[in-house]
């Protein structure tokens, strides 16, 4: 390398978060009848080959993506984001997953703030079972939780067993408490971006 090489110090730094959700509780993720059924799926009803054969798991299908979407808002509230390599196994359109796994790449994740900060005149504060947020990765999973617990009501593409349309859907939270929506996310920093300086 060149004698008196540097980067430049405003370039990007990425940072590679990832996460995953076990959905595998029948409590916390129902599959019975009612808005807080679905999971969590990146996935509508046209994902696949065989679609949903009812339109009860249509409406799941659709509470799932609905609640993937919440999660999707709440993450890129914090700060610009990327969803990358997003891993779920479902056999068809009416099946459940049991985990769903997805990097979350940001790059000015310096700019998100932990417990603490001021941000004009407001401190941010703990997490939605009042714990300090002093890494990123737990912001991150606070944030996550939110998405899974936001009660949601929107127009959504819903296949009843026969055909699509569209209707009002709701999804709601779970029977989860604060924590134990916490206790089914993990999240980990998996690579950073460092820059070179002489």
């Amino acid at each position: 390398m060149p004698s008196g090489f540097q980067t430049p110090v405003d370039l990007l730094q990425p940072n590679f978060y990832r996460v995953t959700i076990d959905t595998s509780s029948g409590t916390y993720f129902p599959t019975a009848d009612g808005n807080d059924n679905g999971g969590i799926t990146p996935n509508s009803w046209d994902s696949f080959a065989t679609l949903p054969t009812t339109l009860i798991k249509g409406k799941a299908r659709a509470r799932g993506n609905m609640r993937f979407r919440n999660i999707v808002n709440a993450l890129t509230g914090l700060s610009d984001c990327q969803i990358l390599d997003v891993t779920i196994t479902e056999a068809n359109g009416d099946a459940q997953a049991t985990t769903i796994s997805f990097s979350v790449r940001y790059d000015r994740d310096a700019f998100i703030p932990l417990t603490g900060a001021v941000i004009g005149s407001t401190t941010v504060g703990n997490d939605i079972n009042n714990a300090t947020m002093d890494t990123i990765a737990k912001v991150i999973k606070n944030a996550i939780a939110q998405g899974i617990r936001a009660s949601t009501t929107a127009s959504a593409r819903v296949y009843d067993g026969t055909q699509g349309s569209q209707m009002p859907i709701t999804v709601t939270a779970t029977a989860q408490t604060a924590a134990q929506t916490l206790g089914v996310i993990t999240c980990t920093l998996i690579d950073t971006v460092t820059v070179i300086s002489a």
